[in-house]
């Protein structure tokens, strides 16, 4: 068969095909590349870049509870209680660079007396900060040890609070929201619970 009119391109060029497919969205010749990877992202802990990390996941919960009332078999609203952050990190394991010896994670004389840490990812391109969080504690480690392969451990962790590319602001969309805003700043300034210098 001629081969402009076979359909099934050769194995050469299906894997070549497959690769670029694979790596297009991890490598760009564009300045800032259209989506992140963790190629381009740098780990630091305590304002140390971990080199031997190569993997980081964080999971943020927002818990709610039900206000019900008699008669009602639904909830007549969702009421938010907290925010909860909490992650995982993955690295290689360093003879002689444990977590204890970078003072990120306690021992048995020191947990009673243990300090947060401050665990930050960054975009390399666009020097954003994707995830930080300045109060974070190490709440357990497991470490993997095999005849054929590196050593590597697993730590998880909890934390207080958190930020990403977004900055903090107060939801006020619409002017009932303001006029609300405006109602509980002056009943909190009538009872005098507002720093005198707060606008």
């Amino acid at each position: 068969m001629a081969e402009g009119f076979d359909n099934r391109p050769r194995v050469s060029q299906s894997i070549l095909d497959n690769a670029a497919s694979n790596i297009s969205g991890i490598f760009s010749t564009r300045p800032t590349a259209k989506y992140l990877s963790g190629a381009r992202c740098i780990l630091k802990i305590n304002g140390a870049v971990c080199a031997f990390a190569f993997g980081i996941s964080w999971r943020i919960t927002t818990n709610y509870t039900e206000i019900n009332t008699i008669d009602n078999y639904e909830p007549v609203e969702l009421a938010p209680q907290r925010i909860s952050v909490d992650g995982t990190i993955s690295a290689l394991r360093i003879p002689g660079e444990s977590p204890t010896m970078q003072e990120w994670q306690s021992h048995r004389l020191s947990f009673l007396f243990d300090s947060y840490i401050d665990i930050e990812v960054r975009d390399s391109k666009t020097d954003l900060v994707i995830f930080k969080a300045n109060k974070a504690i190490i709440t357990s480690r497991s470490e993997d040890i095999k005849v054929d392969q590196l050593a590597n451990m697993t730590l998880t962790w909890k934390a207080v609070g958190f930020m990403d590319e977004a900055k903090p602001i107060l939801p006020v969309t619409t002017e009932e929201n303001e006029k609300a805003l405006r109602d509980a700043l002056r009943k909190l300034r009538e009872m005098d619970l507002l720093p005198r210098n707060f606008s």
